[in-house]
């Protein structure tokens, strides 16, 4: 069991997640295709504005160059590189719950429930619960002030939750490092960045908003639906 405390996240629900998140963003769908990032038109098209919007595509490569950080060190199960990456009063919603925190919720999330299995790493889509075309596009706002943003990227991920069995066998296995029932899911990192004091960009909201789950491994031509348990204290 993990030794720490989480609050359970709002349920997000409904066919229309990602439409829904991107409004709440004030991004028109209807625009915001691709990887294109909405910009402010100015008014005259001034060396002013000229300025803005080469400073948020630096931005935005910045913050594009952040996410494939993390997706790295998720992959290479580096849980420190990770942590750097988010704000000191960061917040992470994983499989229902909410982790606050940096020092704290996401840490104990990381160290003690990600290095469990093979949680967080990229692996390929499952068979038949492949991502539409929609919700593969990834789509980033930068605020004005350049001092935060919000992004929306696909995942498609294993995720591991070690067996919880009395039994010999199971002691055994964990004992040697197995043990560990693992899944496929795929979905929506949907999240929210700032700059700290020194200008650094930090996440400062990272939402996993699963869309599917399956029984899968690598190198199957089949997968199974599957209803996961959640990540609890």
């Amino acid at each position: 069991m993990l030794n720490f405390t989480a609050k359970k996240a709002a349920p997000v629900t409904g066919a229309n997640n990602r439409r829904s998140f991107l409004q709440k963003l004030g991004i028109g769908v209807s625009t915001a295709l691709g990887s294109a990032t909405v910009l402010a038109k100015g008014d005259g098209g001034n060396a002013n504005d000229l300025s803005l919007q080469v400073a948020k595509l630096e931005a935005e490569k910045a913050l594009r160059a952040l996410h494939q950080q993390y997706e790295q060190a998720m992959d290479a199960a580096q849980m420190d590189a990770a942590l750097a990456m988010f704000a000191s009063d960061a917040e992470v919603i994983f499989n229902g719950n909410v982790f606050s925190g940096r020092e704290q919720g996401i840490s104990c999330l990381f160290h003690q429930h990600f290095v469990e299995g093979t949680t967080g790493k990229r692996m390929e889509q499952a068979p038949g619960f492949a991502l539409s075309a929609e919700q593969q596009q990834e789509l980033l706002e930068v605020a004005l002030d350049m001092r935060s943003a919000k992004a929306v990227f696909p995942y498609s991920i294993v995720v591991g939750k070690p067996i919880e069995s009395a039994n010999s066998l199971a002691s055994m296995a964990r004992l040697h490092g197995e043990g560990v029932q693992t899944w496929w899911e795929g979905g929506l990192y949907e999240l929210s960045y700032v700059k700290d004091a020194a200008g650094t960009w930090k996440i400062k909201r990272l939402a996993y908003n699963t869309l599917s789950r399956a029984d899968y491994r690598a190198g199957r031509s089949y997968a199974t639906v599957l209803a996961a348990p959640a990540a609890t204290a």
